[in-house]
């Protein structure tokens, strides 16, 4: 077959590719997703040297290590710095100040469970280093994890260039140069900020890696790619590696409401572990 058996992803293989989305990653596509899906994957079945979907889709069957390479490609990740600001003032005048007082000599242990890039773990690690300076012993430990493994690499890098980065600067210059430090044409977070954060690869439809562990979780702008049967799996493994009374954070167009959960509403977007 010439390379043309590229050109149109045709039904059958489509079909298939849909099914090892959601088996693979949780997201339920649909058949609009066509050509984003062509766009991405075409590429990669050039470089390696194959001919048509139907056998990228054989070598995949057949090459477990594609699994995370067909993830990193079908999986979007849009994030940015501060986003969303009413969370992070939640996050700073009530959800700190309250923990602080509340678990003296204890350390908060924070996951932001779709972390991208980055950015957001980033966000939260500048908020928790404010907090310390106005509140001396304050302790905090953040994890972050993704399914895919090519933003788990940039954000364990800690540079970053773009737009999200010059958004940033322009919107809040003092604590960009606070903890940002130019970086062969890119910026790095500093160090010491950075040993306070370790990432890993992780599938939230699998069981959680730590139960009755975190006090608070970020899980924001993910539930909404998946369908309610699996917002519910997400969210009951989420509900068991919180402490009892720990938080939910999730996003802006998500909502809990009509699920079974785990979870009672707190504030807008902030949900708490039920007691029961």
């Amino acid at each position: 077959m010439s390379a043309s058996g590229l050109d149109e992803l045709d039904k059958s293989s489509l079909e298939k590719i849909l099914v090892l989305v959601h088996r693979y990653t949780g997201i339920k596509m649909g058949e609009a997703k066509k050509t984003m899906l062509q766009g991405r994957l075409r590429p990669r079945i050039r470089e390696l040297g194959l001919d048509s979907y139907e056998h990228y889709l054989e070598y995949l069957n057949a090459n477990k290590k594609e699994v995370q390479e067909f993830i990193n490609l079908v999986t979007t990740n849009e994030t940015s710095f501060f986003r969303t600001q009413r969370v992070w003032e939640f996050f700073t005048k009530e959800f700190l100040p309250r923990w602080t007082k509340e678990n003296p000599k204890k350390t908060l242990r924070i996951w932001s469970g779709a972390s991208s890039s980055g950015e957001e773990i980033y966000t939260i690690a500048i908020c928790c280093e404010e907090h310390l300076l106005r509140n001396e012993g304050f302790n905090y430990q953040i994890i972050g994890t993704d399914i895919s493994s090519d933003v788990l690499d940039v954000a364990t890098s800690g540079k970053y260039s773009g737009r999200s980065i010059e958004n940033f600067k322009s919107s809040n210059r003092i604590l960009f140069d606070k903890y940002l430090m130019p970086n062969d044409g890119e910026f790095k977070f500093r160090d010491d900020l950075r040993l306070k954060i370790n990432f890993k690869n992780h599938n939230l439809f699998n069981p959680p890696f730590q139960k009755s562990h975190f006090d608070i979780v970020f899980l924001r702008n993910v539930l909404i790619y998946f369908e309610v049967k699996d917002q519910e799996i997400v969210l009951k493994n989420v509900g068991e590696s919180l402490v009892n009374d720990g938080l939910l954070i999730i996003g802006e167009s998500e909502s809990l409401s009509s699920l079974k959960t785990p979870f009672v509403f707190n504030n807008p977007l902030i949900y708490k572990k039920s007691a029961a």
